[in-house]
């Protein structure tokens, strides 16, 4: 990726992070009072809906990173999908030292410590989980890019082609219209059925 795209990203991501791990604690604080007016505090569902939020914004923060691919509006690199992967999971890590953090706040709120490192592994496991779809949305995206980009040697040759017998087609409509005597309709209008034809095999092609 280009460095000076890569470093904007890296900013973008930076504030992605900060705006998550806000929302993250101010949704926690909100729970805790809901759960505390309704009498719910500590039951386990407090410890669920603390789950719930984690798996959630994590969700979102991926969401975010990969839309902004769109805004920046890049183009395809070999590095592109190696860079922003490494960023987002850059901030996913540090996102999840909060979101265990607070985990953990919550079994302890609850008075069951001990569901912290019973219940963790399926907490990581959801991570893991956004992670895998994000990696795949961010491959599927790079593949987009890659193929609208990057034309394949016969698509360039086609598209020479195309832009060759299109001057030699407006050359013979020239000899025609100076000498309508002459038997040049046959070749025209071979010409433009090939010129007509070119952009249909580029398009079959795109779609392999």
């Amino acid at each position: 990726m280009n460095i000076d795209y890569k470093q904007n990203y890296e900013e973008k991501i930076r504030l992605i992070l900060i705006e998550a791990t806000s929302s993250l604690e101010e949704k926690f604080k909100q729970m805790l009072n809901k759960h505390s007016a309704s009498g719910s505090l500590r039951s386990g569902s407090t410890i669920k809906e603390t789950m719930k939020m984690i798996s959630e914004l994590t969700h979102e923060l991926y969401l975010e990173v990969l839309s902004y691919c769109d805004a920046l509006n890049l183009k395809y690199s070999p590095s592109l999908e190696t860079d922003i992967s490494q960023l987002a999971s850059d901030a996913q890590l540090k996102f999840k030292i909060e979101s265990i953090a607070i985990f953990k706040k919550s079994t302890e709120l609850v008075g069951k410590p001990n569901l912290f490192e019973r219940m963790l592994p399926e907490v990581e496991a959801d991570m893991a989980n956004n992670l895998a779809i994000f990696e795949n949305n961010l491959n599927t995206k790079t593949l987009e890019l890659k193929h609208s980009t990057v034309k394949s040697p016969i698509e360039r040759v086609l598209w020479v082609l195309e832009v060759i017998f299109l001057v030699i087609s407006i050359f013979v409509s020239g000899m025609w219209f100076n000498d309508p005597s002459g038997n040049y309709e046959p070749f025209l209008v071979g010409l433009l059925s090939v010129i007509s034809l070119i952009p249909l095999i580029i398009k079959r092609m795109s779609k392999q």
